[in-house]
């Protein structure tokens, strides 16, 4: 393969969120938005972009009944600066403007902004039409735009492990699926009798249910990260990730 698990690249080698199987575990192709230093290899990362208004609702040119491409006023999304295929292995969701359906595809290629505008392609023909004044959000790739957790703690959800630090802009892999070792907060994963699954914690680490909840002030519903592996009550880091 071009680029090992470990290892890193300033120059995309594979495409944003492309699975890469390696004996039993599972990684996602991803970028960095920020720089990834220690202790990122044993905590867990999130996302960077966020789920805001000015994202949400955008206005639509034109869609076409069989048509896979959209047209998309993105003046609002990102400041209206969207790179060429920056949106690629993302979705679009989209409302006609006369009602009666709704459209949720998978974004393939995106063109640069022209004149206020993106041009979408997704992977399946869209079955409605979408006029102007239809409305559309997009969302980008999970894996697009990775950083390290607790910028917005309480509002970001892990995406991957990275297996080593990464420079900002620079592209990896993320583990999301297999054995993994993860740094526990708390009561430990398998610390007590029936503390077997692992909840994301706003730093990274992984908690205990019953501990997650009252370790953060109203976190009524923390993520489920995975389950903890091996078996006795000492509590455990290694655990079973299930991101994906």
């Amino acid at each position: 393969m071009i680029q090992d698990i470990h290892d890193i690249s300033a120059i995309q080698r594979y495409p944003i969120g492309m699975k890469l199987t390696v004996d039993e575990r599972t990684f996602a192709y991803c970028k960095a938005f920020a720089a990834l230093v220690h202790p990122c290899t044993y905590r867990l990362a999130v996302s960077a972009d966020q789920i805001l208004a000015v994202n949400d609702l955008l206005s639509v040119g034109s869609a076409a009944v069989g048509s896979k491409t959209i047209t998309v006023a993105v003046a609002t999304f990102q400041g209206g600066v969207v790179v060429a295929n920056e949106l690629v292995g993302g979705f679009i969701e989209v409302w006609p403007v006369a009602g009666g359906g709704f459209m949720w595809r998978r974004i393939k290629a995106n063109t640069a902004v022209s004149g206020g505008n993106i041009t979408i392609t997704v992977d399946k023909a869209f079955n409605l039409v979408a006029g102007a004044s239809s409305q559309v959000s997009i969302h980008p790739s999970v894996y697009r735009a990775v950083r390290m957790a607790g910028t917005l703690a309480g509002y970001e959800s892990a995406v991957c492990l990275p297996t080593v630090p990464v420079t900002s802009g620079s592209y990896f892999w993320g583990l999301v699926r297999g054995k993994a070792f993860v740094a526990p907060t708390g009561v430990w994963p398998g610390g007590a009798s029936a503390f077997r699954d692992a909840y994301f914690h706003s730093d990274g680490c992984i908690n205990s249910f019953s501990n997650e909840i009252g370790a953060v002030a109203g976190n009524a519903s923390p993520q489920r990260v995975g389950f903890a592996l091996g078996a006795g009550n000492y509590g455990t880091a290694e655990i079973m990730l299930q991101l994906d």
